[in-house]
């Protein structure tokens, strides 16, 4: 069995341990799963000889492969691997005033996230297909540079200039606000 059949049938094996869940222990289902699929990619040789079988090693990758992807998550965002949250605390007023602003169109604006949605479409539209599919991955799906160029099959450079190469393209199109 070649690499990339491995990798396919462990993907779909931990979709369907997974099931119809779009959440688990708080993650999102998808995510966890591009997680484990970018992580096996890194050393599929070396799994591939200790697991022959993708079923098997995602049986064995399921349990831990959400927590993992948490601890990855809370390191990223400062709170420690082991969630040791640094809160940032804030007064009940200054709390209900952005609530309220954002409530009374303060903040969010339903018509400007509309306006900003058909601008994406509009700039998707112009993009050839791998800079739409790089742009996705990086924008929509929070991929690092490294992770998408790992899922593509190609350098970090190439995806780098991928992403810079659409946004002058969008800016040459609709201007440097798009």
């Amino acid at each position: 069995m070649n690499q990339g059949t491995y990798i396919l049938k462990f993907q779909l094996s931990l979709q369907s341990r997974f099931g119809r869940r779009t959440t688990y222990i708080g993650q999102d289902v998808d995510d966890i799963i591009s997680f484990a699929v970018v992580t096996l990619m890194e050393k599929v040789a070396h799994v591939m000889v200790s697991y022959p079988d993708p079923a098997a090693y995602a049986g064995m990758r399921f349990s831990s492969v959400a927590h993992d992807f948490r601890r990855r998550q809370m390191a990223q965002r400062g709170e420690g691997a082991r969630g040791e949250r640094k809160w940032v605390s804030a007064s009940d007023e200054q709390t209900w005033s952005q609530l309220e602003g954002i409530a009374y169109g303060g903040e969010y604006d339903v018509a400007d996230h509309m306006d900003n949605m058909r601008l994406v479409k509009d700039v998707m539209e112009i993009l050839p297909i791998d800079q739409q599919r790089i742009v996705y991955l990086h924008g929509v799906r929070g991929l690092t540079v490294t992770e998408i160029a790992k899922i593509m099959g190609k350098s970090r450079e190439t995806v780098s200039r991928a992403l810079n190469t659409a946004r002058r393209n969008a800016d040459r199109t609709f201007g440097p606000a798009a």
